[in-house]
């Protein structure tokens, strides 16, 4: 059997296998990007983009096509059972040069993600591939068994990236565990494609006897979740009477346009190691976060870009130990995303109606503090990337060390003849 060769195999070509590969592609580095389905994603999963995702999507240079198909800026409103807002979070700062919340159509980011490494010769991307079997043959070779179109193909690769999901394949043939908590809580997504709801924010619709968000998205598309009770949509089948009837209580849709119906449980777990030897795993394969602060898929893109400016430093200076940096840190990071999530969601989901109260009462006591209202309206408690250790590098000086570790903002800076550009860009 012919064997392939290649720097780099990542395996899967969701958002942030596609991102890495489109990072590796930039920097010349050889990569084979393998998916099992026949093309990239059909189906709206992740509907929200952060402000952190866009900066790196602006480095890989899609930025200019991807702003015009997206929902900017949009924030979310809490509403009490009997429909009073009771907290408003509108975020209006651009620390990173984007807004904080975004909406976006996820099959529009992946197609041009996968058009955009049609730039880069180094780069291959194989569909209708699965992979059978990973073998660490000897130091610094991999040699990865994959079906394609029913054909068997063997690659032989320096490293091993993990980007297949939640359910990843390398994650179990390495024995790699998942540590964290399992909710037994089932959820109904129903996206629609068009909705009478024009309401530009997130409707979050905290009711103990059924919560319910709302999210907005582009071209008139609109995200609604609902939590399910025992006994309903028994397999994942809802009936279209109920879809209208759970719509119809929150008093928008009368006959709705269903794009997608899914039943879902969510979990908040994290691997216990991000690597072994040369393969490492990114995105869901290397975590799994509830759904409530929108960062799955945007922690997955953070995962890409730590990790993909190593790779190639590893590859081009040999230089292996750079990479472990990579899980040192993201991990940290990770978590504070999941326990984020997890607040937001007993937020949205209270137990009864005393701990309803209880939330609004708190959110109520903050209004009245200024600097508390803006802690809560401008979305400062979203956790940013801080690096305790890794690369970085600390003086004795404690004072000077306040910043180290810390995401460079992207202000917008000008020229000597009025031109006005994004920081980063003048730096690619």
């Amino acid at each position: 059997m012919d064997i392939i060769n290649t720097d780099i195999l990542i395996v899967g070509a969701g958002p942030t296998g596609l991102v890495l590969s489109n990072i590796l592609g930039a920097y010349g580095i050889d990569c084979i990007l393998v998916e099992k389905n026949p093309s990239t994603g059909t189906e709206p999963r992740a509907v929200s983009v952060d402000d952190e995702s866009l900066r790196t999507l602006q480095a890989i240079g899609i930025t200019e096509s991807f702003l015009p198909l997206i929902s900017k800026n949009y924030g979310s409103h809490y509403l009490s059972p009997t429909g009073k807002t009771f907290a408003i979070v509108e975020p209006h700062l651009k620390t990173y040069g984007y807004y904080k919340r975004n909406g976006f159509d996820q099959p529009e980011l992946e197609n041009l993600l996968c058009k955009n490494l049609q730039k880069f010769n180094c780069v291959k991307i194989y569909f209708n591939s699965t992979l059978k079997e990973i073998i660490n043959s000897k130091k610094n070779s991999i040699i990865s068994h994959i079906s394609r179109k029913r054909v068997s193909i063997s690659i032989r690769s320096k490293y091993v990236i993990a980007c297949d999901g939640g359910s990843s394949t390398i994650r179990r043939k390495l024995g790699i565990k998942l540590k964290g908590l399992n909710f037994n809580e089932r959820w109904l997504i129903i996206d629609l494609f068009e909705t009478g709801n024009k309401f530009r924010h997130t409707q979050v619709h905290c009711d103990s006897k059924r919560p319910c968000i709302t999210l907005p998205g582009p071209k008139g598309i609109r995200r609604y979740e609902f939590k399910l009770r025992e006994g309903e949509c028994g397999n994942g089948d809802c009936s279209k009477s109920f879809l209208k009837k759970l719509l119809s209580e929150k008093g928008y849709e009368n006959n709705p346009s269903v794009r997608r119906k899914c039943v879902y449980t969510f979990n908040a777990l994290v691997a216990d190691k991000w690597s072994q030897g040369d393969i490492f795993l990114a995105g869901d394969a290397a975590h799994l976060s509830p759904p409530f602060a929108g960062q799955g898929m945007n922690s997955g893109i953070r995962d890409a870009h730590n990790l993909g400016w190593k790779l190639a430093h590893a590859i081009k200076y040999n230089n292996p130990n750079i990479l472990k940096s990579y899980e040192i840190e993201r991990k940290s990071h990770v978590w504070q995303m999941i326990n984020i999530s997890i607040l937001m969601g007993k937020i949205l989901a209270p137990k009864n109606i005393f701990s309803a109260f209880f939330t609004r009462a708190i959110f109520f006591i903050l209004s009245l503090y200024t600097p508390a209202c803006a802690y809560v309206s401008q979305m400062k408690f979203k956790p940013h990337p801080y690096f305790r250790s890794g690369l970085i590098w600390k003086s004795h000086d404690r004072k000077n060390n306040k910043m180290v570790g810390r995401l460079f903002p992207q202000p917008v800076v000008e020229d000597v003849n009025g031109n006005q550009f994004l920081l980063d860009n003048l730096f690619n």
